[in-house]
């Protein structure tokens, strides 16, 4: 907290300083009474109190009111002259700042810049906000919280729903599996057996398919095998080539050849690049381009995953692995995606870190043993 003083003091009647504190004890009444309409959002309680301020100081016409909070600015921008401060301290963290002050020609006419009561004044007023901006955030956590709890009882009953499909599709999908392969035993005509061989080829597809579902639903243990990573990604953007067609992204696949063979679910190992790779097409334009690498590191091996989508706010980036948080709207994301990621590449004994820049883009690397 800073404040500057003229060397000159203002009248110090009785009356005046009646007066003073009638005005702080006003506006601080004032702010206490915004703080009670939660409903309105923080940003309208913000500036409803940067317009409230002046009326506790001397000159409240001509005192302008600054409020930094996480970057976001509210009132004016802070000008010369003389002027106080006071820190917006949340959790012990200092995330903003309050500043009061004239303009240089006003402050030529005052008499005292500030009294040591609007000093006092400005760090109830900032503790206050503080207090303000604890409670709004309190209450978003909870909305978000119970709004996922919600999204998690859906994906229960999903999963439920969906362990009833993958074994109900499980014996037809045998059963075409089972034909197609006794008839193209006995098949000689070479463009029967072709035809035969893509109804094998479909079979298998909605197998892993299948296979999928039933990981999702938690009907499947884990399956660690030793396996070609390069294998693995190429099979998955097969898998994923549709998406992104119609996303209109191009795909560069820098796979290294040869690479020492990792020990890795299958399964879950797709649906940790299927999650990734789904992630960077929303969040690229038409155009965008996506680059899969892979490469030998000492005794791991690592996978990049890269976009040239809009990028990562560097305070979400921190976040980003965290159960249930999510940046999109309600009800389009359950924000478990990357949490379930961040856990499947742990149970491989494996590293992911992100990183990215707002505009240009951002990559996912995945570092894991050699078998």
């Amino acid at each position: 907290m800073g404040s500057e003083q003229a060397t000159t003091v203002i009248s110090d009647g009785p009356d005046e300083r009646l007066r003073e504190r009638i005005k702080e004890l006003g506006c601080l009444y004032a702010v206490a009474r915004i703080a009670q309409t939660q409903e309105l959002g923080l940003e309208p309680m913000l500036v409803a109190i940067v317009r409230t301020i002046p009326q506790g100081w001397q000159r409240p016409d001509d005192l302008w009111v600054a409020l930094e909070l996480d970057e976001q600015q509210y009132g004016t921008t802070a000008t010369r002259g003389p002027q106080q401060q006071q820190a917006i301290i949340i959790d012990g963290e200092a995330r903003g700042l309050l500043t009061v002050g004239y303009p240089p020609t006003t402050a030529q006419v005052i008499a005292q810049y500030f009294l040591p009561e609007e000093e006092q004044l400005l760090e109830k007023i900032s503790n206050e906000v503080a207090t303000i901006v604890e409670r709004q955030e309190k209450r978003e956590r909870q909305r978000l919280f119970e709004a996922r709890m919600v999204q998690q009882d859906r994906l229960n009953v999903l999963g439920e729903l969906t362990a009833g499909i993958a074994h109900e599709l499980n014996t037809p999908l045998g059963n075409v599996l089972g034909y197609a392969e006794l008839l193209k035993t006995g098949e000689v005509d070479p463009a029967r057996r072709e035809d035969l061989q893509r109804i094998i080829d479909s079979a298998l597809i909605g197998r892993e398919v299948v296979k999928r579902l039933m990981y999702f639903s938690c009907e499947m243990p884990s399956q660690f095998r030793v396996q070609d990573v390069n294998t693995v990604v190429e099979g998955t953007m097969n898998l994923l080539k549709r998406q992104m067609e119609e996303a209109q992204v191009h795909l560069h696949l820098e796979l290294t050849p040869e690479l020492p063979h990792v020990r890795l679910d299958r399964v879950q190992f797709e649906q940790v690049l299927t999650n990734l790779v789904m992630n960077a097409l929303h969040a690229m334009e038409p155009g965008g381009q996506l680059r899969i690498a892979s490469e030998r590191k000492d005794e791991r091996v690592c996978i990049r995953i890269s976009d040239t989508g809009y990028g990562i706010d560097p305070g979400h980036l921190r976040k980003i692995f965290q159960p249930f948080f999510s940046t999109k709207p309600t009800g389009e994301g359950t924000g478990l995606g990357l949490s379930v990621v961040h856990g499947i590449i742990k149970a491989h004994g494996g590293e992911i870190v992100a990183e990215s820049t707002v505009g240009q883009g951002s990559c996912f690397t995945i570092t894991l043993p050699v078998a």
